[in-house]
């Protein structure tokens, strides 16, 4: 299976505005179908993401949880600039920091609720961070974390080109972080000492009316890792875009459909963890 590479850095989105923007664009696209179904907030909560980016998830929380206490990390101030007005924009209110996800400048117990979204799968130890996000959270605290696996992405009729786009953005993912990481994922909340772990597999086939705004979906996805995409051995940019090209033209072909498997999984801190040592 493909595994993190440690000699290969660096964003494979970027941080660009068109980027940013689509992180938007992304959180609404998943806001009632992956964030808010199966989710339950009370208000109080004290809910921290780890890797908040622009802030996109951080502001459905917000607006679909009133009354939650939001704080967000992220290691790259570019990101958390502009999650500042877009909360501002959105009506929300959280506190940002800039941060490593392995050292969390937090003290123990400081949350109840960890998220992460799209996140682990840029992260060389994703088992180290959600250590530390345990840390932080409270005993009988929880967590929820949301991962694709690329290497179950299909599209049905498919070409030579989309093929090899899908082919290497499996790579690309890869190379950059776990193109498999929502396979990894319930694996490695109990390889970090979560308890009740709900692996929270969810298949996604779309065909028919739903083809057509998942297909424009995706592509925007993939499109906004071309650049790094390109860079590979695997297809050239020409076939790449030859690939992206199909997959936005799939809606119109007969029987076609588009799928790939997301976990949402979640887990909890054992209500007997030893708490923090005072010193006299």
């Amino acid at each position: 299976m493909p595994t993190y590479d440690p000699c290969v850095t660096g964003y494979v989105h970027g941080y660009a505005t068109p980027e940013q923007e689509r992180l938007i664009a992304q959180a609404e696209h998943w806001r009632h179908r992956l964030i808010c179904d199966g989710t339950e907030l009370q208000p109080g909560t004290r809910l921290l993401e780890v890797g908040c980016g622009v802030g996109a998830v951080l502001a459905v929380l917000g607006q679909e949880y009133p009354g939650l206490r939001l704080a967000g990390v992220d290691i790259e101030p570019k990101q958390l600039d502009f999650a500042r007005g877009h909360l501002e924009r959105a009506g929300v209110e959280a506190s940002l920091t800039q941060a490593d996800a392995l050292e969390l400048p937090f003290g123990d117990g400081s949350f109840d609720h960890v998220w992460m979204m799209w996140f682990l799968e840029h992260v060389g130890d994703p088992p180290a961070a959600l250590r530390e996000a345990g840390r932080v959270l409270v005993p009988g605290g929880a967590i929820t974390a949301i991962e694709v696996d690329y290497s179950t992405c299909y599209a049905s009729p498919s070409t030579p080109a989309l093929d090899a786009l899908l082919r290497t953005m499996v790579q690309g993912m890869a190379a950059a972080g776990w193109s498999d990481a929502g396979t990894r994922l319930p694996g490695w909340l109990r390889e970090a000492g979560f308890a009740d772990v709900e692996e929270g597999e969810r298949p996604f086939v779309f065909q028919d009316d739903e083809l057509a705004g998942q297909a424009r979906y995706a592509a925007d996805v993939m499109e906004s890792a071309l650049a790094a995409l390109a860079e590979l051995p695997a297809a050239s940019e020409e076939e790449l875009r030859a690939g992206l090209a199909d997959l936005r033209n799939l809606p119109g072909l007969p029987e076609s459909r588009l799928g790939w498997v997301v976990h949402k999984s979640t887990g909890s801190v054992r209500e007997d963890r030893p708490g923090p040592q005072l010193t006299p």
